[in-house]
């Protein structure tokens, strides 16, 4: 039997099809592969000042909408089993600044879902959320956090909490931490949904004073098609995190301060995630 050129070249482009297909649903597979991640947090590091208490914060983040593969309830089922004392959405309801229905749908029927339990929900802005309005989540019975912080207490714990405002990636202005939150004598967590406001602050490696204690984020999709050698954010985005510290999710610690990146529920651009499963998260606070 004898191949010609044409037949060698139609024999590639077939299985180069049939590869592409194969990797597609691997990838739409695993978008559907919702992972639940649970961390313990050293709150207080000194022994001493432990109390014995245990805060329990359900964290999940860039839900997108449309491209979310997950019905409400099986994000907050998972938070009002584990217990959790309060949940925090790490922004990007919308997808690409349009306010679709599904956008709304999630957060609206967690938030509902949570509040039946008396479990609160804070949010804050990310970069797609631009046509969002704060009256949104006022309807929803979600408090957010635009450049603002409150006190919280849980039991016997007492700890800050401080929401900043994304702008969005056109000519972003980084918010400034509100002072009063970072002079707060306690356990200072802050939720801002990009990672990388990290770099607006100075280096604090050496410090023994820090503007808050932990920080928690989204916004990285853990790359969502993740690439050898970070390649989606070489070609594609400019992530600094992501593109000089090889941090594409959990916890980090970097310029002398430390955090919490999640790779987010749903998806941008494309219904997929490839080595990048969907996660919520279950984070234990121990004061």
């Amino acid at each position: 039997m004898t191949f010609n050129f044409g037949t060698i070249l139609l024999c590639i482009l077939g299985l180069g099809l049939l590869t592409g297909i194969g990797l597609f649903i691997y990838s739409y597979l695993e978008a559907s592969n919702l992972k639940i991640d649970e961390q313990d947090i050293d709150a207080v590091k000194d022994p001493d000042k432990k109390t014995g208490e245990t805060v329990t914060i359900g964290f999940f983040s860039d839900s997108h909408g449309k491209f979310c593969h997950f019905k409400p309830e099986r994000v907050y089922k998972e938070f009002i089993e584990k217990h959790c004392d309060l949940v925090l959405f790490g922004g990007d309801c919308c997808l690409h600044h349009h306010v679709e229905p599904t956008d709304l749908t999630m957060l609206r029927e967690v938030s509902a879902a949570l509040r039946e339990k008396n479990i609160d929900l804070y949010a804050v802005y990310g970069n797609h959320d631009g046509k969002m309005q704060d009256e949104f989540y006022d309807e929803m019975g979600i408090l957010l956090l635009k450049n603002t912080w409150r006190e919280v207490q849980v039991r016997n714990a007492r700890f800050a909490l401080c929401g900043l405002h994304d702008s969005g990636r056109e000519n972003r202005a980084w918010p400034t931490i509100p002072g009063e939150f970072s002079a707060y004598p306690g356990y200072r967590l802050l939720l801002v949904h990009n990672p990388d406001f990290i770099y607006s602050l100075p280096d604090f490696t050496g410090k023994t004073y820090l503007p808050f204690d932990f920080q928690l984020s989204g916004h990285l999709h853990g790359g969502q098609v993740h690439l050898p050698f970070t390649l989606e954010y070489k070609l594609l985005r400019y992530d600094r995190i992501a593109l000089h510290e090889n941090i594409l999710g959990g916890m980090f610690t970097l310029r002398g301060l430390s955090g919490f990146i999640s790779k987010g529920v749903g998806c941008g651009a494309l219904p997929i995630r490839f080595r990048a499963r969907p996660e919520i998260h279950i984070l234990r606070f121990h004061f």
